[in-house]
């Protein structure tokens, strides 16, 4: 049977299918946060119950079954920008569940192009099982990221030499100009952000994940925003998410020419303001190697890798040419 919306009668066996894969972590095909906090990723049963009752217009459940089974759910994030994101995707941990989520994330695809979106996003575990699915679906992948996490201990003061700033929207190009020169071009290319994106003022896109950060963000609230400059340039970036119900504490820190220290001082300011009694986690991509050295001096540990891939659902039109005109 085609994919399909899912509908408030749905909820028993969605209910069940999330349980039992949640519980052996076989059947996460994708989640914006790590497998062990993946029950986060969907904000609780809050979340379930508003994506189901239509109470969220940004967040869609889809589900595919055969012969009165269900095989596969999936929640998806509609933002703001053209693109949608996979929050999280769990199937039957068995073949006829590999084939479904293949199948769901085809009618997802077709159900976006419809509504006009151009990228489809999702982080996808690092295995081979997840991986191979989404490849087959058209996804290609665009950067590796590994999540850090801890348990929410204190951490000391940032250093003296520590001079960010809050951000603020008049930042917008700053922050811009930063995230273009901290990030390979291919994944610029994926990510598809412009100056409007980093308007703190307006929420832009760039917070929501997955590009500057991870995780849900229907269930994540923004505690800090921080820049620091050198000189002429923006040299750093710090951001910190509250977490809602189930979902844990998010930070983000980036510096420029792998600055081990600064990040460290950010890693320390990021985490004093944000709600203790939650774990606390950061998701670190592979051109961030500094970033991760700086976690783990303050305490954190890796927690789960993941692939982030993305499907294009419009055709990039190049620009015309432009020639030199003979005049005679």
């Amino acid at each position: 049977m085609p994919a399909r919306a899912a509908t408030p009668f749905d909820l028993r066996r969605i209910s069940a299918l999330l349980e039992s894969s949640l519980h052996t972590g076989e059947g996460i095909v994708a989640s914006a946060l790590p497998v062990p906090l993946a029950g986060g990723a969907i904000g609780g049963w809050r979340g379930l119950m508003n994506g189901l009752f239509g109470l969220n217009g940004r967040l869609r459940i889809y589900l595919e079954e055969y012969r009165g089974q269900l095989r596969s759910t999936a929640f998806v994030y509609d933002g703001r920008r053209p693109e949608w994101v996979v929050l999280m995707l769990a199937a039957l941990p068995e073949p006829g569940g590999t084939d479904s989520a293949f199948r769901l994330l085809s009618g997802i695809s077709a159900s976006a192009a419809r509504s006009g979106i151009q990228r489809l996003f999702a982080a996808v575990p690092d295995e081979a099982r997840p991986r191979e699915t989404f490849f087959q679906a058209g996804f290609y992948s665009y950067t590796r990221e590994t999540w850090y996490a801890a348990a929410g201990a204190a951490l000391a003061a940032p250093s003296q030499r520590m001079h960010a700033r809050d951000a603020t929207s008049v930042d917008a190009h700053d922050l811009f100009r930063f995230y273009a020169m901290t990030t390979p071009h291919a994944v610029q290319r994926a990510e598809q952000l412009s100056v409007q994106d980093f308007d703190l003022g307006r929420r832009g896109g760039a917070y929501d994940p997955p590009h500057l950060i991870g995780g849900n963000p229907l269930a994540m609230r923004r505690r800090m925003a921080l820049i620091e400059h050198d000189q002429t340039k923006p040299s750093a970036v710090a951001l910190s998410f509250a977490g809602v119900d189930r979902h844990p504490n998010v930070l983000k820190v980036r510096t420029d020419a792998g600055d081990v220290d600064r990040a460290r001082d950010l890693v320390r300011a990021a985490v004093r303001v944000l709600p203790p009694g939650r774990p606390i986690t950061s998701p670190v991509r592979s051109y961030e190697e500094h970033v991760a050295r700086a976690l783990l001096s303050e305490g954190f540990r890796d927690a789960a890798t993941a692939m982030l891939f993305v499907k294009e659902l419009a055709v990039r039109v190049e620009e015309p040419a432009l020639a030199p005109a003979v005049v005679r």
